[in-house]
């Protein structure tokens, strides 16, 4: 009598080209690929791991004294980097006295005159040396401006009252207030240069013969 065929088991599926069989349960299967940034699930007891961006940079842990971070500036700043504000000395009101050169008649002068004494008396408030250099200008301009005035309106009333019956031929006595105003003008120069450079170095200057029309 001829034997039966042996007992086959189960036949498995032949596998299909890119189809994984599933696993039998207890065993963890691994992913084929994981994408950046991706943290697969943890298993049942156990903490899941921090996920870490992608592109993203650790902090950097504080650096070693003497040894500043690349990128940073270190702590703190020389001594002496930064110039201290210069106070001020005083120095624009007698500066203003070489508008004097300006090339009119009689005009530079009168200028001269004046601009001294406003930005010497706006600058008083100041105080310290800034308000004396200040004061000492404001009055000198003053006292220039009163004695030009004076010099010109001079000339001129000498010019009309000898010239009325006859005509002058020679300079003077008719140029004498003139001549007088040229050697003022030229020592207003020299005192506004002098007091430049003292209040650029910071020191008062003083003009004792100067009308006090703005007392300390």
């Amino acid at each position: 009598m001829p034997s039966a065929p042996p007992a086959q088991g189960p036949i498995a599926p032949a596998p299909v080209y890119g189809y994984a069989p599933p696993q039998p349960p207890g065993y963890a299967q691994q992913p084929a690929s994981q994408s950046p940034g991706y943290a697969p699930p943890a298993a049942p007891g156990q903490a899941p791991a921090p996920q870490q961006p992608v592109g993203y940079a650790p902090p950097q842990m504080p650096p070693s004294q003497g040894h500043p971070a690349p990128g940073y500036p270190a702590q703190g700043y020389p001594a002496g980097t930064y110039p201290a504000a210069v106070p001020p000395r005083g120095l624009l009101p007698w500066a203003l006295g070489l508008l004097i050169l300006i090339p009119f008649p009689f005009v530079g002068g009168l200028a001269s005159g004046i601009a001294m004494a406003v930005s010497g008396g706006t600058s008083r408030r100041f105080g310290g040396v800034a308000g004396e250099n200040a004061r000492a200008a404001a009055n000198w301009g003053l006292t220039y401006l009163l004695v030009s005035t004076v010099l010109l309106i001079s000339h001129f009333v000498i010019l009309f009252s000898l010239t009325a019956d006859s005509p002058s031929s020679g300079f003077y006595p008719i140029g004498i207030p003139i001549t007088i105003y040229f050697a003022l003008s030229v020592f207003h120069v020299v005192l506004v240069i002098m007091g430049m450079v003292k209040a650029s170095g910071g020191r008062v200057m003083r003009v004792p013969f100067a009308i006090p029309y703005f007392r300390a």
